[in-house]
């Protein structure tokens, strides 16, 4: 998918768990909207609304949108400190 690009019709709308998020938009930032937590009410399923390689972009287009959450579908960019 181009920069800025939105989602195509057949995806928006399609209920997934995060693990098929990632799997779909692999290196993208992937804006979702949330439409199931666990029980520490992390996001554990959703629909995804936008997608961008740049995460400041898709900011910009989740206004309209409320119980978002925004993932990094890929590996992380910078060595992570557990």
């Amino acid at each position: 998918m181009s920069a800025g690009s939105k989602v195509p019709p057949q995806e928006e709308g399609e209920e997934l768990s995060l693990q098929e998020i990632r799997a779909r938009h692999r290196d993208n930032w992937v804006a979702v909207t949330v439409t199931k937590r666990d029980r520490s009410l992390q996001p554990k399923r959703g629909r995804v609304v936008a997608e961008d390689p740049d995460r400041y972009r898709l900011r910009d287009k989740l206004g309209k949108y409320k119980d978002v959450c925004i993932l990094y579908a890929g590996d992380p960019l910078y060595p992570l400190i557990v």
